[in-house]
């Protein structure tokens, strides 16, 4: 069975919505219509798609090229009112990620969800929009235009395929390159990705050791996957060597871990025990002599 995420993907290449609940086949001129993409973008999603084991019929409608998408029957999992209330918290926190694949993954799956409610349980899903909000602080970054890079780094993510890029710094300065994103990262509101630069594509097959470095997704001016190029990442990478609580997303020199002490007054302990500020934390309560 197809689940969103699987395939590269994620926003275009699973508009199986597109194809779902129709009988017969549709016209790839008109699934492009009514995606706001080109045809040659639906001819490539109906490759990977069926690359990915689906089962797709290619039928000529009226002189023109159509798809049909042959559907297995599947059992349906029945989920709890507080569930459905957990999932429309989760889609209104996936509001940040506005414009990525990511965000346009949780709305379909809240609105295939809709699809099987009884009128008065869709009825009450709608207010649930109003019984839970999310405040992002310090504003969100746009990822608009950017559909088809996050695709693509997507794909490399979950199909361990390398990406050829084009990547701005801050300071202006342009790499061109490929690149093996071994993860996604979320932090403070932003998508990064996290891999290992190559020297060529080939590269990614031998990989064994070597320090990831992490680029900010709103910064690639080019991305696209290389299907005929794979990587393996090394078997000494560890996500959480680079993730560091709340003091961000980064990786020092020689990954080396450092032991920090931080004194903070009886009137403060409070407000710093009831938070999680790095997985490796300790809280020591300390006697102080009187003066």
């Amino acid at each position: 069975m197809y689940r969103r995420g699987e395939v590269g993907q994620v926003a275009r290449a699973l508009r199986l919505d597109a194809l779902r609940g129709f009988k017969r086949a549709r016209k790839v001129e008109d699934l492009a219509a009514e995606l706001g993409v080109s045809g040659r973008t639906v001819r490539r999603d109906l490759a990977e798609l069926e690359a990915a084991g689906m089962e797709i019929e290619r039928p000529v409608i009226d002189g023109r090229a159509g798809a049909r998408l042959i559907e297995r029957s599947y059992s349906y999992v029945a989920i709890t009112r507080r569930e459905r209330y957990t999932l429309r918290a989760i889609r209104s926190m996936f509001d940040v990620l506005r414009g990525t694949p990511l965000h346009d993954d949780i709305e379909s799956l809240n609105e295939k969800l809709a699809q099987r409610l009884d009128p008065a349980d869709r009825d009450e899903d709608r207010t649930f929009v109003d019984r839970f909000v999310y405040i992002p602080d310090g504003g969100t970054k746009a990822y608009a235009g950017k559909e088809d890079i996050i695709d693509a780094l997507m794909t490399g993510v979950l199909s361990r395929k390398v990406v050829r890029f084009v990547y701005v710094e801050h300071r202006g300065r342009t790499q061109r390159g490929h690149l093996a994103p071994y993860a996604l990262a979320l932090y403070k509101h932003g998508l990064y990705a996290i891999g290992r630069r190559l020297k060529s594509p080939e590269d990614g097959a031998t990989m064994t050791h070597g320090t990831p470095g992490v680029y900010a997704i709103e910064r690639f001016a080019e991305a696209e996957h290389l299907r005929g190029a794979s990587y393996t990442v090394p078997a000494d990478f560890d996500i959480k060597s680079v993730m560091h609580g709340a003091f961000g997303v980064h990786i020092g020199e020689a990954n080396r871990a450092e032991r920090v002490v931080v004194e903070f007054s009886k009137a403060k302990a409070a407000l710093v025990r009831a938070r999680d500020w790095h997985p490796s934390q300790r809280f020591e309560a300390r006697s102080v002599a009187p003066t």
